[in-house]
């Protein structure tokens, strides 16, 4: 990401010089945070039983992850995106940490960025990797189709239904089409969106942070 020419640390005076190393040892405290958070998400998945280290690392990020519980947005019934949108808040602060403690100085163009970044990292980005994976399973189940992968269709039609209903109402309106062409059209469909609104938000990252206020 490129930036314009901000104070360097030479050019700031010994009070600022103390913040930014404060901000700097900050940003590097949250970072540590980060990495916390991650492996608590890890044991979660592959469902560690529960030990002393397991415990003490939930009492010390549940908390926090606690606090965006509450977006619903992101919590279907098989998954939770949540401690996404915690590590995202984190990586926001963490980021304007690093950025005052290198430079003794932050723009709104800087922060805007940011939040630009951020949210596609960590939010919007893995969506659709989430997304593009399931309808390639799903794809494969197409053309191999067997008693047994009923009961996966089934599950990933809990999953990416209502997308392959949308794609279907948007492209085929009031027709009928077979369940390998919806899903193929589908998955060119968000590959496309994706590769799209990547380089929309970068050229946007990229406006922003070059923002002098």
């Amino acid at each position: 990401m490129h930036y314009t020419t901000y104070p360097t640390i030479a050019q700031t005076s010994g009070g600022s010089t103390f913040f930014m190393t404060l901000a700097s040892i900050l940003a590097s405290l949250l970072s540590f945070y980060s990495l916390l958070i991650w492996l608590r998400i890890v044991i979660t998945w592959i469902r560690i039983p529960q030990n002393p280290l397991s415990h003490a690392l939930a009492k010390i990020v549940d908390p926090y992850l606690d606090l965006f519980k509450s977006i619903t947005a992101l919590k279907r019934e098989r998954f939770d995106l949540t401690p996404l949108a915690a590590l995202a808040a984190l990586s926001v602060v963490q980021s304007m940490l690093r950025l005052y403690g290198s430079y003794g100085t932050i723009t709104l163009g800087m922060v805007l960025a940011l939040l630009l970044q951020t949210l596609w990292s960590y939010l919007a980005s893995p969506i659709f990797w989430f997304l593009l994976i399931l309808l390639s399973v799903r794809l494969y189940f197409c053309y191999r189709p067997s008693p047994q992968t009923i009961s996966y269709i089934a599950m990933l039609d809990s999953l990416v239904g209502f997308l392959l209903n949308w794609v279907q109402r948007l492209f085929y309106p009031g027709k009928s089409v077979n369940d390998r062409r919806l899903v193929t059209t589908t998955l060119i469909f968000v590959l496309v969106l994706y590769l799209t609104s990547s380089a929309l938000i970068k050229a946007l990252v990229t406006l922003v942070s070059r923002l002098g206020f």
